[in-house]
């Protein structure tokens, strides 16, 4: 049997915007709303300039270099609480989030994610705050912290006692350091 015709789809009603990414947003929009078989989600080949990512939870420690390094604004943090949000339809996938991630986390998976979903924030990875063992103010992640420790535990810095330094804030951080610093030398000029 011949081939199923394929009409075209109804002219569009939007014009070109200035944003070449708005104009490309309207295009995929229309072609979708036309398509013969509607598909939520289309695969990419590898290098595709659309898709997500994806993050392994449990290496992620939210330090958000990731969204330090998205020069699309397709990551995104909260100042409330640590939380990794992304907004597919503003992924380029360069490739900078899953190259900076310093505990390789992050993977990109190219594809295409038609309707509302790709303009929607999505959370990542999120978790309750860790809490400075001095001030109790929210700083990092329990996660984060536990890195921290195991990969400075050599340092002398954070040697024995000093250790629980990682487990505060900066400003409590420096505090404990003057403290400890003026008594020693308190000490050495007593004797």
């Amino acid at each position: 049997s011949p081939p199923a015709r394929v009409t075209a789809p109804p002219p569009a009603s939007f014009r070109a915007a200035l944003a070449k990414r708005e104009t490309l947003d309207f295009a995929i929009d229309h072609l979708a709303r036309h398509a013969p078989v509607p598909a939520e989600v289309v695969p990419l080949p590898a290098g595709a300039p659309l898709g997500a990512i994806t993050v392994d939870t449990g290496r992620c420690t939210l330090c958000m270099a990731c969204v330090g390094a998205c020069p699309s604004n397709a990551l995104r943090d909260n100042a409330e609480r640590p939380v990794l949000a992304f907004i597919e339809r503003n992924c380029v996938q360069c490739g900078l989030c899953e190259t900076t991630c310093p505990e390789d986390a992050i993977a990109l998976v190219p594809r295409l994610l038609t309707g509302e979903g790709a303009r929607r924030t999505v959370t990542l990875n999120e978790t309750q705050p860790f809490h400075c063992i001095r001030c109790a103010k929210p700083f990092g992640t329990a996660q984060m912290v536990q890195s921290m420790l195991v990969r400075l535990a050599g340092h002398p810095a954070f040697a024995g006692a000093n250790a629980d330094r990682l487990k505060m804030c900066a400003d409590c951080r420096v505090v404990d350091m003057i403290e400890k610093d003026t008594g020693a030398t308190r000490g050495a000029t007593l004797q």
